[in-house]
């Protein structure tokens, strides 16, 4: 079976195995971080480590979490890893220079998307509101509920 077709699981496994080949250590060598069983499990690919037993292991084998990962990736993707890089590289930079991995403050975080949204509806109804604009069309305009604008409509504008 190839790489593409094989299961998540199974290449994290297989990369992790050849790491731990590659570092000269036995399964038992690893065993400060995890039960040789459970260890065999995961190079099998019939499980996978919880994120902080990866962390310990890879610490162990000398490698970083992210570098396993995109082995993974490009085994699963049907990569070399030099493509991989290139390719990860490229989509790193397009979400860093749209924000994405931005830090969120603890507020806004506690609040959610749901809580966002609702402050962005809330401050477009002001303001179509100040331009003299009906419920009716702020609501067709915003694509919202009457419902939702009559709750942010101020009465005293």
């Amino acid at each position: 079976m190839s790489a593409k077709k094989m299961r998540f699981e199974k290449v994290l496994g297989q990369v992790l195995r050849d790491a731990r080949l590659q570092a000269g250590l036995t399964r038992t060598e690893c065993g400060e971080v995890l039960h040789i069983s459970n260890l065999s499990q995961i190079e099998n690919g019939q499980t996978l480590p919880r994120i902080d037993t990866l962390a310990a292991l890879c610490k162990v084998l000398g490698v970083a979490p992210s570098d396993v990962l995109l082995v993974v990736e490009a085994r699963c993707s049907g990569l070399d890893v030099e493509e991989q890089i290139v390719l990860s590289n490229k989509r790193l930079r397009a979400l860093l220079s749209t924000g994405r991995f931005d830090s969120v403050v603890q507020e806004d975080a506690l609040r959610g998307i749901r809580g966002r949204k609702a402050d962005s509806t809330r401050e477009s109804v002001k303001r179509m509101q100040c331009e003299g604009l009906k419920k009716n069309e702020v609501a067709r305009r915003l694509g919202v509920t009457l419902r939702t604008v009559q709750r942010y409509w101020i009465n005293s504008v």
